[in-house]
Order: structure tokens, then sequence, then C-alpha cells
């Protein structure tokens, strides 16, 4: 070899290991960045011209592995989703507040049924009608509290949601910026840009989010999808479009946008992300939003309503001593031209102030009669309307009865009071509640919707809804998958007319079935197993009562988690605590006038309250609970052990997903991270070798000196 080709290769050496030595530092010099992966220099032998002719870089290799990246990806996603779920069974706890303060609604509960013991000793005492009174309001403002705080977190988690979308519209279109460059940083033979490093961050970053999975290009440029393949980044990039839920709590989907990067402009028709979300933490926040959240609440309801109807049922049952001047009802839903649809017998009495009888009336449903003192059967007519002429009539100079905007209400005339009584051999019946019950003339509770779905309503009644409300469905799966319809009423349509648009709205995707009763069903078919109802919308009114179609008969998951929104103390008795109902009437067919039929110190009615501790109540499957037939304590245990059991199982399966991905990121580390002894290593041998390049430099110079002495 020349001493020309000698010096060619000093110089190569020089070259090739001070660059090495650079690539060394930087590896150094980053080892703490998030996302840095170490750069690997391979020297190759420099061919010129078939001739070895030095030393030169091959590549500076990006150390990173396919396998392990897709490990964090998915770890890390699946770790955030259920982080985001035990986040917000965390503040649910804080709500819940702990086992044993006092602040439960099992403790509340409690409270009730001691107080109502306490007042069974001295009924007529003030301070006894107070202390009930307030174990009612206190007992009552604890579920609808808890209510009102389960409806905000879920509010507050669609804000997240709302904020997670911007955040990884972002993310979507710097990992496409990112791709653009890095397109043209290996174009131009950069192959390990440090632009690769930001963009994994990107990836990584965006994983948390949603659930990704990546493939690489030969040209540099990152395909970024769902797990099931929806394009998130590519020749284009996706944005995401989400304004949050509405007024009604129906949160629709998240819908993905596929954009032209050269226009700004959608590609295409939008499609719902929330089917293809399978972990991350807005697959978190859904299932907190859609399922966790809503069947709490939906279980809650369900408890409010069954006591709100074993409460009511009982004070219904009772009186009060002396008893109230009025009996008001509440807005039942009802047109005076409905049909009465009573059976059994019950009686409505007129007292004085101390209780004695001023006269009775025995109405007879089955006979379709009623008679004032034992006298001769007068008709009470086929409709409600009949029926409360019939009783206005029948109370003469003693009272009124009247029936407006759904509401019955009966007052007696000047200091005398009003008492109801059901037959105790054929009680009356309307589609299985008595008459004081079903008209609500005496409730304990009520709250934002009705305790009774149970209209008596047929198929051919008047559906009695002015023409163009409409109502708005949605049907929504386990997955967020969705199907909407709406029906627009027209004049004339009877209740079944109005079943029968519904199903045929619906397209067979759920059935619709007014039961004997008057209650209407949804039931989805099996291809839509699992989906829930969602009310959109109602702009329908029944005649002058206000209610809605969906309210009528509760359809819905919010007119089942309404049931304890509101849950409040009857407003007449917070204004009149001594018309509590803590006596029950004793009324016979041979009750006559002056007679007294509610007594003074009567605890009857106090003790029948208090039973209710012990009585089973049938609650039907709603949320994760299935039917039970339990006391009213048991089946809040079971809604408080129900949110544990959940709370625990997402606290679990972040611990879990958590070490998952810790273990994936230090697996990665090693692969990719920076060693500083192998650092300082490759250091020390690139040193050497270019000292050694020196030294054959200055070698190949004192021989040219030495040469050039010679000649």
């Amino acid at each position: 070899m020349s001493l020309d080709g000698i010096l060619a290769s000093a110089l190569t050496a020089l070259q090739t290991n001070a660059a090495a030595l650079r690539v060394v530092s930087n590896n150094i010099a980053n080892m703490n960045a998030p996302g840095y992966d170490r750069r690997l220099v391979e020297q190759a032998a420099l061919n010129i011209g078939g001739q070895i002719s030095g030393v030169t870089i091959a590549d500076v290799q990006r150390v990173t592995n396919n396998y392990l990246m897709a490990e964090v990806l998915r770890s890390g996603s699946a770790a955030s989703m259920y982080g985001t779920q035990s986040g917000i069974f965390g503040q649910l706890s804080g709500i819940l507040g702990q086992p044993g303060d006092g602040t439960s609604v099992m403790s509340q509960l409690e409270n009730v049924f001691a107080a109502l013991g306490q007042a069974s000793l001295s009924p007529n005492a003030v301070s006894s009608q107070l202390a009930v009174l307030g174990s009612y309001q206190n007992f009552a403002s604890t579920v609808s509290t808890l209510s009102s705080q389960l409806a905000n977190l879920q509010a507050q988690t669609d804000q997240q949601v709302v904020s997670q979308t911007g955040s990884v519209n972002g993310l979507l279109k710097q990992i496409y910026d990112l791709n653009t460059q890095i397109q043209t940083a290996m174009a131009q033979g950069d192959d390990s840009t440090g632009l690769l490093d930001e963009r994994d961050q990107a990836v990584q970053q965006l994983s948390q989010y949603m659930d990704v999975r990546t493939i690489e290009q030969p040209n540099g440029q990152l395909t970024v999808m769902t797990t099931d393949g929806v394009s998130l980044v590519g020749d284009t990039y996706a944005q995401l479009s989400y304004a949050g839920g509405g007024a009604s709590s129906s949160y629709g989907p998240i819908m993905l946008e596929t954009i032209n990067p050269a226009t700004g402009e959608q590609i295409g028709n939008a499609q719902a992300l929330d089917p293809h979300l399978s972990s991350g933490s807005l697959k978190g926040l859904i299932v907190m939003r859609d399922q966790q959240l809503v069947n709490f609440q939906q279980e809650l309801g369900n408890f409010a309503r069954q006591a709100e109807l074993a409460f009511n049922a009982q004070s219904n049952a009772n009186t009060s001593f002396p008893p109230p001047t009025s009996l008001n009802g509440r807005d039942t839903g009802l047109l005076s031209s409905d049909a009465l649809n009573f059976t059994g017998k019950t009686t409505i009495a007129v007292t004085d102030s101390n209780g004695n009888l001023v006269s009775r009336i025995d109405v007879d449903f089955d006979a379709g009669t009623m008679s004032v003192d034992g006298g001769a059967p007068i008709s009470i007519g086929s409709t409600i309307g009949d029926f409360t002429m019939a009783l206005n009539t029948a109370l003469g100079s003693n009272g009124t009865a009247s029936f407006q905007d759904g509401k019955l209400s009966i007052s007696a005339n000047g200091s005398n009071g009003i008492v109801v009584q059901d037959n105790a051999t054929t009680p009356s019946s309307r589609s299985g509640y008595g008459f004081s019950q079903f008209f609500g003339l005496n409730d304990i509770f009520q709250s934002a919707a009705p305790s009774i779905l149970s209209t008596g309503l047929s198929a051919g009644d008047a559906g009695g809804f002015a023409a163009g409300g409409t109502m708005g469905f949605t049907l929504k799966g386990p997955n967020g998958e969705t199907k909407q319809f709406s029906v627009t009423l027209t004049a004339g349509m009877t209740i079944g007319d109005i079943v029968n648009a519904l199903n045929g709205a619906a397209g067979g995707a759920a059935n619709f079935s007014l039961g004997p009763d008057g209650s209407l069903s949804m039931t989805p078919s099996p291809a839509y197993s699992g989906y829930q109802l969602n009310v959109d919308q109602d702009t329908t009114a029944r005649g002058t009562t206000g209610m809605s179609f969906t309210q009528l008969f509760g359809l819905g998951v919010q007119q089942t988690t309404a049931q304890a929104q509101n849950f409040s103390v009857n407003p007449t008795l917070v204004a009149s605590p001594q018309y509590l109902a803590f006596a029950q009437p004793s009324i016979t067919d041979a009750s006559v006038a002056g007679e007294s039929v509610v007594t003074s110190g009567d605890a009857r009615g106090i003790l029948a309250l208090q039973n209710i501790a012990n009585a089973q109540q049938n609650f039907s499957p709603i949320g994760r609970l299935g039917t039970q037939v339990a006391t009213l304590g048991a089946y809040a245990a079971s809604w408080y052990q129900d949110v544990a059991t959940q709370g625990a199982a997402a606290n679990s399966n972040n611990a879990e997903q958590t070490d998952r991905a810790q273990e994936a990121q230090s697996r990665q580390s090693q692969v990719s991270g920076v060693n500083l002894d192998e650092e300082l290593s490759n250091m020390m041998i690139y040193q050497q070798a270019y000292s050694a390049g020196a030294r054959i430099l200055q070698t190949v110079q004192q021989m040219y000196d030495t040469l050039l002495q010679v000649s």
C-alpha cells in the first residue's frame, strides 16, 4: 500500500471515530431524556475502486424493538383505562362516605325507624311529629344528594371526555406532521433523526388515551390505527368531534372524521369511534359514564322508588289526628275522560276535628256505585271525571272533590277532616294500588318521576297527547354502539297506536309492550342484547297534566334515575307536621255520625310504618343487581356492596396493568435505553481507535519527512 493509501486510511479512522464519539456523547447527554432510544454505530471497511481504503460509518442505528414497543403501547393503554376508572371510583368513595359515619342511606333509614319507634310512645306530641319529620327529611335529602352527586360525577366524567378528545386531536396532527418531517430526513440519508424519538413519544402519549397499533413503512412513515383497524394517521389523519352530553344526560358517540391534509376538509362520512375503543383513558371514561355510574344511579333510583312506594302505601292506609282538612293528590298523568278502572271497595269519610264521623261515602267500584251513610246506591259512572262529579255531589255541604291537571283533591268544609279507608276484605285497586295511594292523597315522599308506573291505561284508551309532540330515543350498546329512532305523534292516536308507532320506529331493535296493568316495557331484540334505552327528547304532554309519554310510563334510563332525583318529603307535611299519618281509621258499615272513628293517641299507624323495616319488597332487576325480594335496608346494603365490589375490581385491574406497563417499559429500556457503562466502554474504544489513527497519521508524516531528506 502506498503512503497516500496509508494516509487516507488514517484520515478515515480519525473522521469515523470522531463521528462515533459524537454519537456516544449524544447517547450520554440524552441518557435521562424520556423516550430517547440509544444510537449504535456500525463501522465498515471503506472500499474505493475495489481497494480497501480505510474505515467508514456504514450506519447509525436507532436501537429499538418493535415487539416491546407494541407491548408498551398495549399495557400503557390498559393501565390508563383502569387507572381512570380507579380514580373515578376514588371520587365516588368520597361521595359515599365511610361505613359507620352515620351519613349513609342505610344509617338515615335506620334513623327513620328509630324516630318512629320513639314517636309511638307519644304520637300526638309535637316533639314526636317533628322528630319523625326530621328523620324523613334527612333520609330524603341523603337519597337526593347522592343522586345529584352521581349525576354531577357523570357530567364531570363527560367533560373529561371532551377535554381528552381535544388532546387526542393535537397528538394525531403532531404525529402526521412528524411523519412528513421524518420522510424528508430519511430521504436525505438521516435514518436516525431525533424526530423518530419525538414521534414515538407522541404515539405513547396517544396510547394513554386510546388503544392503538402501528406499522412502520419503508419510507419512514408510521401508520397509526385502532387495534381493530380504523385509520388514525397515514397519508391522511383523523380528527375527533365531541361537544359533550346534553341536558337530558344522553351522551352521543365520539365522531371520527378523516382530514385531507392539503385542504383541511373532511373526507367521506364521519364514523362513531366508541365501538372501536377497547382500552385507554377515553374508554375508561366512557365505561364509567355510560355503564358504571348509570348502573349505580339506576340502582339508587330503584331503591328510592321502592322506599317511596312502601312508605306511601302505608301512609295512605293511615290518617292523622285530627284528620287533615284536605287531601291533595299527585299528578297521575290521567285525564278526566280516562276509564276509572278501579275494583274493590273504599270509604271516603268526613270527620270533625275530634275524629268523630260526620258522614261516610262507601264506594263499590265493582258495582259502579257509591252510597252516602248507608243510603241508596248512586252511579259513579265509568270515567275518572264521572266519579269525581259523583263524589262531589255525595259530599254535599260537607266538602268538595275535584280532578284537575291529573290531580285528585278532596276537601272538607270548615274545620272538618277527610279520611280514606279501604275495605278490609275487598280493598280498592287500580293496577295493584289502592284508591288513596294511586292518586297519592296522603303521600310521604315524592320525587322527580312517578313511582307508580302501572297506569291502568289500555291500548284502546285515548292517548290524550297533542299532535306534533316528538320523542327521540337512542338504544346504546355496552361498547358504545347506537341506534337512534324517533316518533312524532299525530292527532287522535290511542295508547295502542303510540306503542305501535314506537315498535315501528325501533325497526325490530326493541319491542315495546303494554301490560294488562297499563305498564309499558321495552325489551331489546337478541341482536341488541345489553342495550339500554336513552330518551334524547320528549316534547309530548298529556292534556293539561304536563306529563310526557316517557314520564308517564317511566321509559328510559333517565326516568329510572329520576326516581331518586329531588327525592323529598311531601310539602304539605313539611308545612303541617300534625298531618303525619300516625293513626288508623276505624270505619265500619255500621258507623254512624258522631261515632269516634279516629282517636287521639292511636299509634297503630306508626307501628305499621315501623314494620316497613322488616317488610320484604319486590325489587326488579336493574343495573348489576338482579331481581330481589329483600328489605329496604338489605337492598341499600347491596347497592353499597355493588359500588365497593366494582371499585375494588377497578383498583385490582389498575394495579395489575400498571405492573405490566412498568415491566414492559423496563424491558424496553434495557434494550433501547442508554447504559452508561456500555457507552463509556465504547468511548474508550473509539478514543483508542482515534489515537491509533492519529499515530498512523504521525508515522506517515515522519516517513514523508524522511523521504524528502533522502531525496
